[in-house]
């Protein structure tokens, strides 16, 4: 693994953003879409840089995508990264890519549990 990539981990790791991690995990050890997906919420502009020159755009916007594009949590940073990494427009992937809204997988496990379905009489 690139000494670069060790860094940029072992200083994600440091500002503890891998909290629910074991203490002891190594860059090795963690799965690349886990640290890229950390790196585009947390990373600075030089993070952002280092990960796209190592795992390349193509990588970087299927984990975008997949992991944070739906996160009403971080609607301004998905902005952000549309416009000035991706150079994309985010509402054009959104359609791309239906049903992968995390906000609504919430609510539809939500409502199935204030209505009882799935449940088993016992």
């Amino acid at each position: 693994m690139d000494p670069k990539i060790i860094k940029l981990f072992e200083k994600m790791k440091a500002s503890n953003f891998f909290w629910s991690y074991s203490r002891e995990i190594s860059a090795e050890d963690m799965r690349a879409e886990i640290l890229v997906e950390t790196v585009l919420k947390y990373g600075d502009v030089g993070d952002i840089r280092l990960i796209f020159n190592y795992y390349g755009r193509d990588y970087l916007l299927d984990v975008w995508a997949k992991r944070l594009l739906y996160d009403s949590r971080f609607r301004k940073l998905n902005f952000y990264l549309a416009k000035v990494f991706f150079e994309v427009d985010p509402e054009q992937i959104k359609k791309e890519r239906p049903g992968d809204d995390r906000g609504n997988k919430l609510r539809m496990l939500a409502s199935r549990h204030a209505t009882g379905a799935g449940k088993t009489e016992g």
